[in-house]
Protein backbone atom coordinates (compact mmCIF):
# COMPACT_ATOMS: atom_id res chain seq x y z
CA UNK A 1 0.00 0.00 0.00
CA UNK A 2 1.84 3.17 -1.40
CA UNK A 3 1.21 6.67 0.99
CA UNK A 4 0.94 9.48 -1.40
CA UNK A 5 4.06 11.57 -1.74
CA UNK A 6 2.45 14.49 -0.12
CA UNK A 7 2.31 12.38 3.24
CA UNK A 8 5.51 11.22 3.01
CA UNK A 9 7.04 13.25 5.46
CA UNK A 10 8.11 13.54 9.63
CA UNK A 11 5.87 14.62 11.75
CA UNK A 12 5.58 15.68 15.75
CA UNK A 13 4.25 12.56 16.89
CA UNK A 14 1.29 12.76 19.77
CA UNK A 15 3.91 12.27 23.45
CA UNK A 16 6.23 14.56 21.86
CA UNK A 17 8.33 11.74 20.23
CA UNK A 18 10.05 12.28 16.81
CA UNK A 19 9.38 9.50 14.78
CA UNK A 20 9.12 9.56 10.64
CA UNK A 21 5.52 8.60 10.19
CA UNK A 22 3.30 9.55 7.61
CA UNK A 23 2.06 12.34 7.46
CA UNK A 24 -1.76 11.97 7.58
CA UNK A 25 -2.39 8.24 8.62
CA UNK A 26 -5.81 8.38 7.50
CA UNK A 27 -4.56 7.90 3.86
CA UNK A 28 -4.03 3.80 5.06
CA UNK A 29 -7.62 4.11 5.33
CA UNK A 30 -8.30 5.51 1.91
CA UNK A 31 -6.40 3.21 0.22
CA UNK A 32 -8.90 0.23 1.02
CA UNK A 33 -10.00 -1.60 -2.40
CA UNK A 34 -13.96 -0.60 -1.28
CA UNK A 35 -14.77 2.66 0.67
CA UNK A 36 -17.49 0.59 2.64
CA UNK A 37 -14.89 -2.17 3.50
CA UNK A 38 -14.97 -2.42 7.39
CA UNK A 39 -11.59 -4.68 7.40
CA UNK A 40 -9.94 -3.36 10.77
CA UNK A 41 -6.10 -2.00 10.43
CA UNK A 42 -3.45 -1.78 12.46
CA UNK A 43 -1.82 1.26 12.83
CA UNK A 44 0.76 1.10 16.00
CA UNK A 45 3.41 0.96 13.54
CA UNK A 46 3.13 4.29 12.35
CA UNK A 47 2.98 5.82 15.88
CA UNK A 48 5.86 3.81 16.75
CA UNK A 49 3.67 1.96 19.55
CA UNK A 50 0.75 0.63 20.41
CA UNK A 51 -1.74 3.31 19.39
CA UNK A 52 -4.99 1.06 19.13
CA UNK A 53 -5.56 -2.54 16.83
CA UNK A 54 -8.54 -3.42 14.94
CA UNK A 55 -10.22 -0.08 14.27
CA UNK A 56 -12.77 -0.30 11.64
CA UNK A 57 -11.48 1.88 8.81
CA UNK A 58 -14.72 4.29 8.70
CA UNK A 59 -13.92 5.39 12.41
CA UNK A 60 -9.65 5.22 11.91
CA UNK A 61 -10.54 7.91 9.66
CA UNK A 62 -12.57 9.71 11.54
CA UNK A 63 -10.45 9.61 14.49
CA UNK A 64 -7.02 9.81 13.40
CA UNK A 65 -8.30 12.83 10.73
CA UNK A 66 -9.80 14.98 13.89
CA UNK A 67 -6.44 14.36 15.45
CA UNK A 68 -4.24 15.40 13.30
CA UNK A 69 -6.14 18.43 12.42
CA UNK A 70 -6.14 19.29 15.96
CA UNK A 71 -2.19 18.73 16.02
CA UNK A 72 -2.12 21.55 12.98
CA UNK A 73 -0.74 18.30 10.93
CA UNK A 74 -3.34 18.25 8.38
CA UNK A 75 -2.85 21.46 7.26
CA UNK A 76 -3.82 23.33 4.53
CA UNK A 77 -0.95 21.92 1.81
CA UNK A 78 -1.65 18.31 2.95
CA UNK A 79 -5.91 18.62 2.23
CA UNK A 80 -5.45 19.88 -1.38
CA UNK A 81 -2.47 17.35 -1.66
CA UNK A 82 -4.46 14.07 -0.86
CA UNK A 83 -7.19 16.13 -2.61
CA UNK A 84 -5.69 16.09 -5.90
CA UNK A 85 -3.93 12.87 -5.45
CA UNK A 86 -6.81 10.73 -4.35
CA UNK A 87 -10.26 11.74 -5.67
CA UNK A 88 -9.88 10.18 -8.98
CA UNK A 89 -9.38 6.79 -7.40
CA UNK A 90 -12.54 7.76 -4.98
CA UNK A 91 -14.62 8.43 -7.50
CA UNK A 92 -14.34 4.79 -8.93
CA UNK A 93 -15.85 3.85 -5.44
CA UNK A 94 -19.29 4.02 -3.67
CA UNK A 95 -20.31 7.60 -2.67
CA UNK A 96 -22.00 6.75 0.38
CA UNK A 97 -19.79 7.01 3.45
CA UNK A 98 -16.33 7.27 1.60
CA UNK A 99 -13.68 9.34 3.77
CA UNK A 100 -12.56 11.41 0.70
CA UNK A 101 -16.45 12.93 0.51
CA UNK A 102 -15.76 13.50 4.67
CA UNK A 103 -12.03 14.91 3.85
CA UNK A 104 -14.09 17.60 1.50
CA UNK A 105 -17.10 18.47 3.96
CA UNK A 106 -15.05 18.54 7.22
CA UNK A 107 -11.26 18.86 6.93
CA UNK A 108 -10.74 20.39 4.27
CA UNK A 109 -13.20 23.40 5.77
CA UNK A 110 -11.46 23.17 8.95
CA UNK A 111 -7.85 23.29 7.31
CA UNK A 112 -8.77 26.30 5.76
CA UNK A 113 -10.87 27.30 9.41
CA UNK A 114 -7.21 27.79 10.63
CA UNK A 115 -5.94 29.54 8.11
CA UNK A 116 -8.67 32.29 8.53
CA UNK A 117 -7.86 32.03 12.49
CA UNK A 118 -11.71 31.28 13.03
CA UNK A 119 -12.73 34.92 12.00
CA UNK A 120 -17.23 34.48 13.02
CA UNK A 121 -17.60 36.52 9.71
CA UNK A 122 -16.18 33.79 7.70
CA UNK A 123 -18.10 30.15 7.00
CA UNK A 124 -16.04 27.51 5.70
CA UNK A 125 -18.02 24.24 3.99
CA UNK A 126 -16.88 21.92 0.96
CA UNK A 127 -18.46 19.68 -1.28
CA UNK A 128 -18.09 16.17 -3.54
CA UNK A 129 -21.35 16.28 -4.86
CA UNK A 130 -24.98 15.78 -3.82
CA UNK A 131 -25.17 11.82 -3.83
CA UNK A 132 -23.08 11.58 -6.40
CA UNK A 133 -19.12 12.05 -7.16
CA UNK A 134 -19.04 15.91 -8.45
CA UNK A 135 -17.08 16.42 -11.41
CA UNK A 136 -15.56 19.70 -9.94
CA UNK A 137 -15.27 18.89 -6.19
CA UNK A 138 -14.81 22.27 -4.56
CA UNK A 139 -14.76 24.15 -1.01
CA UNK A 140 -15.70 27.16 -0.02
CA UNK A 141 -15.02 30.46 2.17
CA UNK A 142 -18.54 32.47 2.29
CA UNK A 143 -19.04 36.12 4.11
CA UNK A 144 -22.09 35.53 6.18
CA UNK A 145 -22.90 38.90 4.99
CA UNK A 146 -22.86 37.78 1.53
CA UNK A 147 -24.12 34.54 0.90
CA UNK A 148 -24.21 31.37 3.44
CA UNK A 149 -24.15 28.76 0.24
CA UNK A 150 -22.55 28.45 -3.20
CA UNK A 151 -26.11 28.93 -4.61
CA UNK A 152 -25.89 32.79 -4.14
CA UNK A 153 -23.47 35.83 -4.39
CA UNK A 154 -20.05 35.76 -4.61
CA UNK A 155 -17.00 34.05 -2.53
CA UNK A 156 -14.24 31.98 -2.52
CA UNK A 157 -13.75 28.99 -3.76
CA UNK A 158 -10.81 26.25 -4.40
CA UNK A 159 -11.92 24.96 -7.81
CA UNK A 160 -10.17 21.03 -8.68
CA UNK A 161 -10.10 20.88 -12.46
CA UNK A 162 -11.85 17.80 -14.01
CA UNK A 163 -8.62 16.38 -15.12
CA UNK A 164 -7.04 16.53 -11.62
CA UNK A 165 -4.36 18.09 -13.10
CA UNK A 166 -4.47 20.86 -10.65
CA UNK A 167 -6.67 23.09 -9.02
CA UNK A 168 -7.53 27.36 -8.67
CA UNK A 169 -7.90 29.41 -5.86
CA UNK A 170 -10.72 31.70 -7.06
CA UNK A 171 -13.28 34.60 -6.15
CA UNK A 172 -16.18 33.89 -8.28
CA UNK A 173 -20.35 33.71 -8.10
CA UNK A 174 -22.88 31.61 -7.17
CA UNK A 175 -24.10 29.52 -10.50
CA UNK A 176 -28.18 28.68 -9.42
CA UNK A 177 -29.08 31.69 -8.94
CA UNK A 178 -27.57 33.16 -12.18
CA UNK A 179 -29.57 30.48 -13.83
CA UNK A 180 -32.30 30.79 -13.06
CA UNK A 181 -32.56 34.54 -13.27
CA UNK A 182 -30.42 34.65 -16.76
CA UNK A 183 -31.83 30.97 -17.90
CA UNK A 184 -29.33 30.15 -21.44
CA UNK A 185 -27.69 33.33 -21.15
CA UNK A 186 -26.58 32.65 -17.30
CA UNK A 187 -22.77 32.41 -18.69
CA UNK A 188 -22.62 35.50 -20.71
CA UNK A 189 -24.31 37.23 -17.39
CA UNK A 190 -22.00 36.18 -15.17
CA UNK A 191 -19.28 37.50 -17.27
CA UNK A 192 -20.54 40.62 -17.54
CA UNK A 193 -20.98 41.00 -13.61
CA UNK A 194 -16.98 39.10 -13.27
CA UNK A 195 -16.04 42.45 -15.40
CA UNK A 196 -17.93 44.80 -13.00
CA UNK A 197 -16.95 43.24 -9.75
CA UNK A 198 -13.25 43.75 -11.37
CA UNK A 199 -14.13 47.45 -12.32
CA UNK A 200 -14.57 47.91 -7.98
CA UNK A 201 -11.73 45.92 -6.77
CA UNK A 202 -9.20 48.04 -8.87
CA UNK A 203 -5.73 47.29 -9.43
CA UNK A 204 -5.28 43.13 -7.88
CA UNK A 205 -2.15 42.00 -5.86
CA UNK A 206 1.08 40.68 -7.44
CA UNK A 207 0.22 37.08 -8.84
CA UNK A 208 -3.45 37.45 -8.87
CA UNK A 209 -5.11 36.53 -12.68
CA UNK A 210 -7.85 37.88 -14.41
CA UNK A 211 -7.37 35.44 -16.86
CA UNK A 212 -10.21 32.91 -17.94
CA UNK A 213 -9.72 29.69 -15.99
CA UNK A 214 -9.88 26.46 -17.60
CA UNK A 215 -11.10 23.64 -15.46
CA UNK A 216 -10.79 21.00 -18.02
CA UNK A 217 -14.66 21.07 -19.43
CA UNK A 218 -16.10 17.62 -20.42
CA UNK A 219 -19.28 19.38 -21.13
CA UNK A 220 -20.92 22.72 -21.63
CA UNK A 221 -23.59 21.52 -19.40
CA UNK A 222 -21.35 20.99 -16.34
CA UNK A 223 -21.32 23.08 -13.64
CA UNK A 224 -17.58 23.75 -14.54
CA UNK A 225 -17.98 25.07 -17.16
CA UNK A 226 -20.55 27.86 -15.26
CA UNK A 227 -17.32 28.28 -12.43
CA UNK A 228 -15.25 29.02 -15.70
CA UNK A 229 -17.83 32.13 -16.76
CA UNK A 230 -18.41 33.43 -13.43
CA UNK A 231 -14.47 33.55 -12.71
CA UNK A 232 -13.51 36.81 -11.34
CA UNK A 233 -10.00 36.38 -10.21
CA UNK A 234 -7.85 33.17 -9.29
CA UNK A 235 -4.38 31.56 -9.02
CA UNK A 236 -3.51 28.24 -9.95
CA UNK A 237 -2.04 25.51 -8.38
CA UNK A 238 -0.41 22.80 -11.00
CA UNK A 239 -1.08 19.58 -9.36
CA UNK A 240 2.01 17.33 -7.50
CA UNK A 241 3.29 21.25 -7.21
CA UNK A 242 1.11 22.09 -4.30
CA UNK A 243 2.78 25.44 -2.34
CA UNK A 244 3.41 25.13 0.99
CA UNK A 245 1.48 26.26 3.72
CA UNK A 246 3.04 29.30 4.44
CA UNK A 247 2.22 30.55 0.35
CA UNK A 248 -1.40 29.22 0.51
CA UNK A 249 -2.20 30.83 3.73
CA UNK A 250 -0.83 33.93 2.42
CA UNK A 251 -2.92 33.40 -0.78
CA UNK A 252 -5.86 33.03 0.96
CA UNK A 253 -5.33 36.00 3.21
CA UNK A 254 -4.89 37.71 -0.48
CA UNK A 255 -8.27 36.52 -1.67
CA UNK A 256 -10.42 37.11 1.77
CA UNK A 257 -8.68 40.92 1.33
CA UNK A 258 -10.31 40.84 -2.14
CA UNK A 259 -13.28 40.00 -0.82
CA UNK A 260 -13.68 42.15 1.59
CA UNK A 261 -13.15 45.03 -0.39
CA UNK A 262 -15.74 43.63 -2.89
CA UNK A 263 -18.24 43.87 0.11
CA UNK A 264 -17.42 46.64 0.81
CA UNK A 265 -17.92 48.46 -2.26
CA UNK A 266 -21.34 47.28 -3.49
CA UNK A 267 -23.49 49.39 -4.62
CA UNK A 268 -26.31 49.55 -2.05
CA UNK A 269 -24.11 50.72 0.78
CA UNK A 270 -23.40 54.19 -0.84
CA UNK A 271 -26.74 54.90 -2.73
CA UNK A 272 -29.26 57.25 -1.71
CA UNK A 273 -32.51 56.60 -3.81
CA UNK A 274 -33.85 54.28 -1.25
CA UNK A 275 -32.66 55.95 1.92
CA UNK A 276 -34.01 55.32 5.21
CA UNK A 277 -35.52 58.01 7.50
CA UNK A 278 -32.39 57.34 10.01
CA UNK A 279 -30.04 57.43 6.83
CA UNK A 280 -31.00 61.11 5.11
CA UNK A 281 -29.00 62.90 7.54
CA UNK A 282 -25.76 61.02 7.08
CA UNK A 283 -23.14 61.86 5.15
CA UNK A 284 -20.92 59.07 3.16
CA UNK A 285 -18.72 57.76 5.11
CA UNK A 286 -21.33 57.65 8.32
CA UNK A 287 -24.10 56.16 5.21
CA UNK A 288 -21.81 53.22 4.45
CA UNK A 289 -21.17 52.28 7.87
CA UNK A 290 -24.92 52.29 8.96
CA UNK A 291 -25.43 50.15 5.93
CA UNK A 292 -22.58 47.89 7.32
CA UNK A 293 -24.50 47.62 10.49
CA UNK A 294 -27.77 46.70 9.15
CA UNK A 295 -26.48 44.35 7.13
CA UNK A 296 -25.19 42.41 10.24
CA UNK A 297 -28.19 42.78 12.22
CA UNK A 298 -30.04 41.51 8.86
CA UNK A 299 -28.74 38.22 8.62
CA UNK A 300 -31.39 35.48 9.22
CA UNK A 301 -29.49 33.25 11.62
CA UNK A 302 -27.79 35.50 13.70
CA UNK A 303 -30.73 37.75 14.17
CA UNK A 304 -33.09 33.90 14.73
CA UNK A 305 -29.94 33.39 17.50
CA UNK A 306 -29.98 36.86 19.09
CA UNK A 307 -33.96 36.46 19.65
CA UNK A 308 -33.68 33.26 20.92
CA UNK A 309 -31.41 33.88 23.74
CA UNK A 310 -32.74 38.02 24.35
CA UNK A 311 -36.76 37.09 23.68
CA UNK A 312 -39.41 39.10 22.66
CA UNK A 313 -39.42 42.07 24.88
CA UNK A 314 -37.88 45.69 23.53
CA UNK A 315 -35.03 46.35 25.84
CA UNK A 316 -35.29 49.57 25.49
CA UNK A 317 -38.94 50.55 25.97
CA UNK A 318 -40.35 47.42 26.90
CA UNK A 319 -43.09 46.94 24.27
CA UNK A 320 -44.42 43.58 23.44
CA UNK A 321 -45.51 42.69 20.03
CA UNK A 322 -47.16 39.77 21.10
CA UNK A 323 -49.57 41.63 23.92
CA UNK A 324 -50.26 44.88 21.93
CA UNK A 325 -51.49 43.08 18.40
CA UNK A 326 -52.21 39.29 19.79
CA UNK A 327 -51.33 36.19 17.66
CA UNK A 328 -50.31 37.76 15.18
CA UNK A 329 -47.17 39.84 16.85
CA UNK A 330 -46.13 36.53 18.23
CA UNK A 331 -41.97 36.32 17.76
CA UNK A 332 -41.73 39.82 16.45
CA UNK A 333 -38.88 42.15 17.19
CA UNK A 334 -35.91 43.16 15.96
CA UNK A 335 -32.18 42.72 16.40
CA UNK A 336 -29.49 44.93 17.41
CA UNK A 337 -26.17 44.80 17.02
CA UNK A 338 -24.12 46.78 19.63
CA UNK A 339 -20.65 47.48 17.95
CA UNK A 340 -20.34 51.41 17.69
CA UNK A 341 -20.89 52.32 13.63
CA UNK A 342 -17.06 54.25 14.10
CA UNK A 343 -15.95 50.77 15.03
CA UNK A 344 -16.41 48.76 11.69
CA UNK A 345 -13.24 49.46 10.11
CA UNK A 346 -11.91 45.37 9.50
CA UNK A 347 -12.94 42.03 8.68
CA UNK A 348 -13.28 40.98 12.58
CA UNK A 349 -16.26 41.05 14.24
CA UNK A 350 -17.57 40.02 17.20
CA UNK A 351 -20.63 38.22 16.44
CA UNK A 352 -21.68 36.43 19.27
CA UNK A 353 -25.97 36.10 19.87
CA UNK A 354 -25.86 36.76 23.28
CA UNK A 355 -23.02 39.37 23.84
CA UNK A 356 -23.12 41.35 20.75
CA UNK A 357 -26.69 41.72 20.20
CA UNK A 358 -29.91 42.73 21.64
CA UNK A 359 -33.45 43.02 20.95
CA UNK A 360 -35.19 46.39 20.33
CA UNK A 361 -39.09 47.35 18.91
CA UNK A 362 -39.15 48.59 15.49
CA UNK A 363 -39.37 52.64 16.84
CA UNK A 364 -36.36 52.40 19.40
CA UNK A 365 -34.12 50.39 16.77
CA UNK A 366 -34.62 53.23 13.78
CA UNK A 367 -34.34 55.63 17.04
CA UNK A 368 -30.96 54.07 18.06
CA UNK A 369 -29.38 54.30 15.05
CA UNK A 370 -29.56 58.20 15.01
CA UNK A 371 -28.00 58.39 17.95
CA UNK A 372 -24.85 58.20 19.71
CA UNK A 373 -25.78 55.12 21.67
CA UNK A 374 -25.47 52.58 19.14
CA UNK A 375 -23.80 50.42 22.10
CA UNK A 376 -25.48 50.81 24.94
CA UNK A 377 -29.13 50.63 25.23
CA UNK A 378 -29.34 51.69 29.04
CA UNK A 379 -27.50 55.11 28.00
CA UNK A 380 -30.16 55.23 25.07
CA UNK A 381 -33.10 54.48 27.37
CA UNK A 382 -31.88 56.93 30.47
CA UNK A 383 -30.77 59.73 27.81
CA UNK A 384 -34.41 59.54 26.08
CA UNK A 385 -36.85 57.54 27.22
CA UNK A 386 -36.73 57.32 31.37
CA UNK A 387 -35.93 61.26 31.08
CA UNK A 388 -38.65 62.09 28.31
CA UNK A 389 -41.27 59.88 30.29
CA UNK A 390 -40.26 61.34 34.12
Amino acid sequence: MQIPDAFQKPVQRPGGGKEGVPGFIAALCLYEKTASSAQARDLSTFWGGNCGQNIPHRSAYLAVSAGYIALGIMSLSSALSLLLEEYPKAVTQPFAGHPMAALIREDLPRAMDEVLNGNPRYITNGSPGQGNWARTPWASVFDRFVTESAQDGYYIVYLVKEDFSGLYISLNQGVTSAKKQYGSEAKAALRVRASDFLARLGPLPAGVSTDAIDLAVSSASNLSSFYEAGNICSIFYKGRAIPDDAQLANDLASFVNLYFLLVSREPQLFERAEAEDDEVVLGEEDLTKLREHKRIERNRKLARKAKLHHGYTCKACGFDFQAKYGAIGKDFIEAHHLTPLADLKGQRLSLNAKTDFTVLCSNCHRIIHRTSFVNSVEEFRSHYLVKNNA
